[in-house]
């Protein structure tokens, strides 16, 4: 008897320190990791105000990420943003291995100044998360974080050289005028979309542009969002204000100076039935 009731008392004991740990570790999941302030990440930007972010953990591999903008003394934070291409903010999520991404649009709450956004990420990679927003009378600022992998990061070779031309989205087939450019200036890119081997007639506008152009330096993790339009039409500025946008089968795009190197590209447009279509490529510069 007495040693039976030995066993009893220990298995509880373990039972209770075993309960005690997941309840702990389920409150670290919950709390999510420590605030970080944001790198900035514009090419060619200066950073003007402080951008702080976090994620809270919930169930399995679902988070909300959440950050918060202050004026430059860390403190005031900024609760007037102006309208970019139709939304206060561009959230950009990228794998490590540049194998994913994402182009979400948080919730904002005019309250605290806090954006949020729901994300589900895959074990054993980090992620780069993108805050691009425009506060009122500062102009476009775009912050880098990185969220930590769930266990060991898995090991994956980055893109480098540049990508064939062509890149098949859905039904559609996207083509550039190059991928290999030359380092340090500025480049207008043509780009063509295709379905079926003719050229498309079913696209449609996204947030106000006929495209929307992501670059990503593989290396650098320096950021650059720019905005296909169609040649000719009324003003590259007023098509980026959403004003006189159109869609069209041929694009083209200015490219700023681009350091050398390799680019991850996503290329977004909406095609048949108000789908979202994302082509990749990669730019090499040099």
């Amino acid at each position: 008897m007495e040693s039976r009731s030995r066993r009893r008392v220990s298995g509880t004991l373990v039972a209770l320190v075993l309960g005690a740990v997941s309840l702990t570790a389920l409150a670290r999941a919950s709390a999510g990791p420590p605030e970080q302030t944001g790198v900035f990440a514009l090419l060619g930007g200066t950073p003007k105000i402080v951008s702080k972010f976090w994620a809270e953990h919930g169930a399995g591999s679902s988070a909300t990420l959440k950050f918060r903008q202050f004026q430059l003394d860390g403190t005031t934070p900024i609760l007037n943003y102006d309208m970019d291409m139709e939304k206060l903010a561009h959230v950009v999520v990228i794998r490590d291995d540049f194998a994913t991404f994402a182009h979400l649009h948080p919730a904002f709450d005019t309250t605290t100044g806090t954006f949020s956004q729901q994300f589900t990420k895959e074990a054993n990679h980090r992620y780069y998360v993108y805050a691009d927003t425009v506060p009122q009378s500062i102009g476009q600022q775009v912050f880098r974080f990185t969220m930590e992998s769930d266990g060991p990061v898995a090991t994956a070779s980055l893109p480098h050289g540049a990508s064939p031309p062509r890149a098949a989205a859905g039904p559609y087939t996207v083509t550039l005028s190059a991928t290999q450019l030359p380092a340090g200036e500025p480049q207008t890119l043509d780009l063509t979309v295709l379905r079926d081997g003719h050229l498309a007639s079913d696209l449609g506008t996204y947030l106000g542009a006929a495209a929307h152009a992501i670059f990503i330096n593989v290396k650098t993790l320096a950021y650059v969002h720019v905005h296909p339009h169609v040649p000719g039409a009324q003003d590259e500025m007023e098509t980026n204000m959403g004003m006189g946008a159109a869609a069209g089968p041929r694009l083209r795009m200015s490219l700023p100076a681009l350091p050398a190197g390799a680019y991850a590209l996503w290329v977004q447009f909406r095609g048949s039935n108000d789908k979202l279509y994302t082509a990749p490529f990669t730019i090499s510069t040099r």
